[in-house]
């Protein structure tokens, strides 16, 4: 897989995943979605464009990626991943470091203080981690299975 690819899909993914965050912490009214974690999000995304928020959450996803790609480059010999047992083990990199980085957003207020309610109820790292997981993941399987089909 080439790491340019992977990276521009790993920020497609985030950047609508964040989209898809924004929408259902704001759901309609006729919607009853009650998620304290969601919930707290309200405030991050009350005063930003939807669009400019998810460029934010693209780019963290792929600086933070990159970091977990060169780390694999040098432990793994592999940029991305090839297969699911690649895929395994760069996860194992990846985990961890999206962890670390989840707590530095917190703990610097990389992106202001409107997240302060998320991190208090949902916690630094753990959901930070999971969000980049299942980026690479989910990117994984894109170019992997449809891409080619294009």
């Amino acid at each position: 897989m080439k790491l340019q690819t992977f990276v521009f899909i790993n920020f497609i993914v985030s950047f609508l995943s964040d989209i898809v965050l924004n929408d259902i912490s704001n759901p309609p009214k006729l919607i009853p979605f009650n998620s304290k974690i969601i919930d707290s999000l309200k405030p991050y995304f009350k005063n930003k464009s939807i669009i400019i928020s998810g460029i934010y959450a693209g780019i963290t996803i792929c600086l933070t990626l990159l970091g977990v790609s060169l780390l694999s480059k040098t432990i793994y010999n592999f940029h991305t991943p090839n297969n699911f047992y690649e895929l395994l083990k760069y996860l194992l990199l990846a985990f961890p470091i999206g962890y670390i980085v989840d707590m530095g957003i917190d703990k610097f207020n990389i992106f202001g203080k409107t997240l302060v309610p998320y991190y208090k109820i949902a916690g630094a790292g753990f959901w930070g981690a999971m969000a980049f997981v299942f980026s690479i993941i989910i990117s994984f399987l894109l170019q992997k299975y449809l891409i080619p089909l294009l």
